[in-house]
């Protein structure tokens, strides 16, 4: 019986990884394997990944996030992928839409037949061609090198120039992978407490494509995984304590949730008057501190405008709101649980955190009854 070339994954109920990307061009990446088993046993609906931060769609094949403002991204389920290669050690995986993947399928399986020891051999299975719906200009043929056998992707060409076009090696199945902090996660508890994040200066600035520091999402995301991995490792050698003193193992911990709370997007919207008003004036000298001044140090100077502090500290506010609300929805029994909710801020976000703590202590204050004298 031929070896194979490029056969990742021999099961024979192939299961589907779920691929995504932000635009055309992108290199696509696996989703965690939690979430690829929960697409494939959803039978179409929408399905919450990321732990609930995000909702994936297999049926517009799209993947929106549920607490941050951050465009849709492209979903996609594979089972063959082509195979580029880059180098003698790297390439790049390419997923087959499925119309093709199972055409492509149907002739490996056949090839898996004919190749058996009960089979009729490969022979007539080697004329056999396969074009690409997605892609007519290319077809997918068996292909036989001494004893290996592999499936290749060609250009759709006839005769002599079919032989130099480009020509790529398809793989069945993704292969072995991991997505970063997925480990960590799954040994977690349920989750029980759910922290606000409110940014401070600058987020303007740091949110842009150009620039290298991270912004409040992205800083969100690395504390998270950072405190995740802390508490995970902590529990594991609390259990390898355990387990030499051969006491009961402690409970996972529990998950922490890290949202971020974006006003500065908001308030300095393009169409606002303000903004408007600070470009036209801005000068265009010296562009780096200009943008400084205006993206970082500006925030402190509204912040101190009675009218755009107000409108902040609503921004804020309802943010909050809007996304507890967001997140009882997907988490149904995080008050169940005794689920707990803290509020922290980063440099002007501590001010704005404090200020909406102060209002919220004096509006209770001042509609809770007091007693008289008497009693």
């Amino acid at each position: 019986m031929p070896s194979w070339e490029g056969i990742e994954d021999a099961s024979t109920m192939l299961p589907r990884i779920w691929l995504t990307r932000t635009k055309e061009g992108d290199v696509w990446k696996p989703l965690r394997k939690i979430d690829c088993k929960a697409l494939n046993e959803s039978r179409g609906e929408e399905v919450f990944i990321e732990g609930g931060r995000a909702t994936a769609d297999p049926k517009n094949g799209t993947i929106r996030y549920n607490f941050i403002n951050r465009p849709q991204t492209i979903l996609m389920p594979a089972t063959w992928f082509t195979r580029e290669e880059k180098s003698s050690k790297e390439f790049v995986l390419h997923p087959l839409p499925e119309m093709d993947s199972w055409q492509v399928e149907l002739l490996y399986q056949n090839a898996v037949r004919a190749s058996s020891s009960l089979g009729e051999g490969i022979e007539d299975i080697l004329k056999e061609e396969v074009i690409l719906e997605s892609d007519p200009n290319f077809k997918v043929m068996l292909c036989r090198n001494g004893g290996v056998l592999s499936l290749k992707k060609r250009q759709k060409t006839s005769g002599f120039f079919s032989l130099g076009g480009p020509q790529f090696t398809l793989q069945r199945g993704y292969g072995a992978y991991s997505v970063e902090g997925e480990d960590d996660d799954n040994s977690l508890g349920p989750l029980t407490h759910v922290v606000f994040v409110i940014h401070g200066i600058g987020e303007a600035m740091w949110s842009r494509e150009d620039v290298d520091t991270l912004c409040m999402s992205e800083e969100c995301d690395r504390m998270r995984a950072n405190i995740s991995k802390k508490k995970v490792a902590t529990w594991r050698e609390e259990c390898k304590k355990c387990e030499k003193a051969k006491k009961p193992l402690p409970m996972p911990p529990n998950r922490v949730e890290f949202l971020p709370i974006e006003w500065s997007n908001k308030i300095r919207s393009p169409g606002q008057s303000l903004m408007t008003s600070l470009t036209s004036v801005t000068l265009r000298s010296i562009p780096a501190l200009r943008a400084i001044a205006n993206d970082v140090i500006f925030d402190v100077l509204m912040y101190l405008t009675p009218e755009y502090c107000e409108a902040i500290i609503e921004c804020v506010t309802t943010q909050i709101i809007e996304q507890y609300s967001t997140f009882q929805r997907i988490h149904p029994t995080f008050v169940a649980r005794g689920g707990k909710c803290s509020i922290i801020g980063h440099s002007l976000g501590s001010v704005i955190a404090w200020d909406i703590l102060s209002i919220l202590k004096d509006n209770t204050e001042r509609n809770t009854p007091k007693g008289n004298e008497s009693d």
